[in-house]
């Protein structure tokens, strides 16, 4: 897999995961490199939207404006998971 990356950069390279190419495969990635199941991937999405609601305000500021804010909430929905979204009153 290494040979996909310029030759430059190889130095630089300690890891590669290869994980199943869905919609997940970013969260899939850093749950493998935390050393959890690639199934963890969930947890990675519940614990950032947490992050997100706990933080609201700042993050709408950040966003400038609540619309940005929404959709980056509902990107990180994730079915049976998502019940700390009943806390956020945005």
């Amino acid at each position: 897999m290494l040979d996909q990356f310029h030759l430059l950069i190889h130095n630089f390279i300690k890891n590669i995961v290869d994980v199943k190419d869905d919609s997940n495969y970013g969260y899939r990635a850093i749950v493998v490199l935390l050393g959890m199941g690639e199934d963890s991937w969930s947890l990675v999405r519940n614990h950032l939207l947490k992050e997100l609601v706990k933080w609201s305000n700042e993050y709408v500021n950040l966003f400038v404006g609540i619309d940005r804010f929404k959709e980056l909430k509902r990107s990180l929905l994730v079915d049976g998971l998502s019940m700390v979204c009943n806390l956020c009153f945005f």
